[in-house]
């Protein structure tokens, strides 16, 4: 596997592995899009910021596990995998929410279908929301369609 190779499924593992201990937990409610009506404007935030190349806008909502998890390197990876595999982000729509609990926390699992140029049937984008401090912060992200399969 060449090094562009290693850093990609470097990155998706720690995204999935992160995901995955919050899909875990017992018990999950499902949720309208009005419930989580903030969780919008945080994705926007973060696809602008992958648009832009700018980790400060695209982690600005991140929790400290996210921060840890996807520093600046990973995230140049990131963006760099997203613009040759699905293209330019064009839109999203509201696929669905539920709540998760573990280890005592409430986390909120929001899924939006995003339209990418290169991606004919479009990126599946989870976007995993805890609390700290009194603010929703991103506990999780990971994008999915076939052309990332590959």
């Amino acid at each position: 596997m060449n090094r562009k190779g290693l850093k990609r499924a470097m990155i998706m593992t720690v995204v999935i592995i992160m995901l995955g201990s919050l899909l875990t937990g017992c018990g999950s409610q499902k949720i309208s899009e009005s419930s989580v009506s903030y969780a919008g404007p945080i994705l926007d935030h973060m696809l602008a910021g992958i648009k832009d190349k700018n980790y400060a806008q695209f982690s600005q909502d991140f929790g400290s596990a996210m921060k840890n998890g996807l520093p600046q390197g990973k995230f140049d990876a990131l963006v760099s995998m997203l613009n040759s595999k699905v293209g330019n982000y064009e839109s999203k729509t509201f696929s669905g929410a539920t709540t998760k609990e573990k280890d005592n926390k409430t986390f909120t699992i929001v899924v939006y279908k995003a339209k990418y140029s290169k991606e004919p049937k479009g990126v599946l984008i989870t976007l995993t929301l805890g609390d700290s401090g009194g603010k929703k912060v991103v506990e999780g992200l990971y994008f999915s369609s076939p052309n990332l399969q590959k």
